[in-house]
């Protein structure tokens, strides 16, 4: 299981991410500070050995500038890996002296974008929005379509992640998460088959014994909405920024959330709904259950990734990684973030990649939820 945070009702607020940010513009400050200090420091070994490392860096850094960068967002403009693209890119373009142009490209749950992306030269011109936890689960169905490695990609890392939310139309007429636990005629979901909502969906239901029937065919998160507004179901489970219009509107009402938003305008749009983890801990269910749970809840916190294909050099790498922290970090985009109702919750690219290998591992437990009709 990933471990991401220490208590799954506390996950990992702005703050304590933002912390990671200046360490990592920190270390890199001080990586240069050495590089520089020692190359006076009469060792010819060290020197050598930061001569190298400032030429392959600044050679890294010049690779990009005047370049054309493509990034690529799985989803249709408005969508959540839309809405994360264009927070950072024009943060990136500044940073790495660069043209960033985001490209969307929708289909398969975000696979059509990734597969894309996954495909192009790794020599760091092409990145790409990364619906991991989604994929993953889709990995343990052994759903067709994914033509590439997730524990091979090169992650830059993670500008910020935000809850999903499982929500009821109004005429549902059911208010709260505990009145579904004991329902027994089956809600009607709508559901993308694929991705981090078609998870959370298919775990939270099965564990915790929700009697209900999947309305599936559509496409996209839009096309989600679209359904749910028509009254092809009552119910559905998606990331919660592309959702809070209807929410605030006051067409959907928040049941349930996989963990309480930092920014103050999301916490407003899911008034009264529990998190996944207060339900786990209100009911009684059986170890593999639990065990389901608490790894969707790891797998929901592996999305709105940023990386490129396999193989990009470990230098240009380096330098992706530090632009997106000194991105993430900057007032500019924080207020833009906050205005938008997109949480930055910072996590460096090796942390994911090490998380993304783990998760490879451990992902089986949601098997038997997640590989249903």
């Amino acid at each position: 299981m990933i471990i991401r945070r220490s208590n799954l009702k506390k996950p990992r607020t702005s703050r304590a991410r933002a912390a990671t940010v200046g360490i990592s513009v920190a270390t890199a400050g001080m990586i240069l500070a050495a590089c520089g200090s020692s190359s006076s420091s009469g060792s010819s070994s060290t020197s050598g050995a930061s001569t190298t490392t400032t030429s392959a860096t600044a050679a890294a850094a010049a690779f990009f500038k005047g370049k054309t960068i493509t990034l690529i967002a799985p989803d249709n403009p408005g969508g959540g890996y839309d809405q994360y693209a264009r927070l950072i890119a024009p943060g990136l373009a500044a940073a790495l002296g660069a043209t960033v142009n985001v490209e969307n490209v929708n289909g398969g749950g975000t696979v059509v974008g990734t597969n894309q992306m996954a495909a192009a030269a790794p020599d760091g011109l092409t990145l790409g929005m990364i619906n991991t936890g989604g994929d993953l689960a889709s990995l343990v169905e052994k759903k067709p379509g994914q033509s590439f490695d997730l524990s091979k990609l090169s992650y830059v890392g993670q500008p910020g992640t935000s809850p999903s939310v499982f929500l009821t139309s109004p005429k549902s007429g059911v208010t709260s998460f505990s009145q579904l636990l004991t329902i027994k005629t089956p809600i009607k979901v709508v559901d993308v088959r694929n991705g981090t909502g078609d998870m959370f969906n298919r775990v939270v239901l099965g564990a915790f014994n929700i009697p209900h029937t999947f309305i599936t065919g559509f496409t996209s998160t839009s096309t989600l909405k679209q359904g749910f507004l028509a009254g092809d179901g009552q119910y559905l489970f998606e990331n919660l920024p592309p959702m809070r219009s209807m929410l605030d509107g006051g067409q959907a009402k928040a049941l349930l959330v996989t963990f309480q938003p930092t920014l103050a305008n999301l916490q407003a749009s899911v008034k009264g709904a529990v998190t996944l983890s207060d339900a786990l801990s209100s009911v009684s269910l059986g170890a593999s259950q639990q065990a389901a749970v608490k790894e969707a809840l790891a797998l929901g916190g592996l999305t709105y990734d940023l990386g490129g294909p396999p193989g990009i050099p470990a230098a240009r790498l380096a330098v992706l990684r530090d632009a997106l922290a000194k991105v993430v970090a900057e007032s500019s985009t924080i207020a833009q973030a906050s205005k938008e109702g997109v949480p930055l919750n910072f996590v460096p690219g090796a942390t994911i990649q090490s998380e993304v290998v783990t998760a490879v591992k451990n992902a089986s437990l949601i098997a038997p939820y997640v590989n249903g009709s």
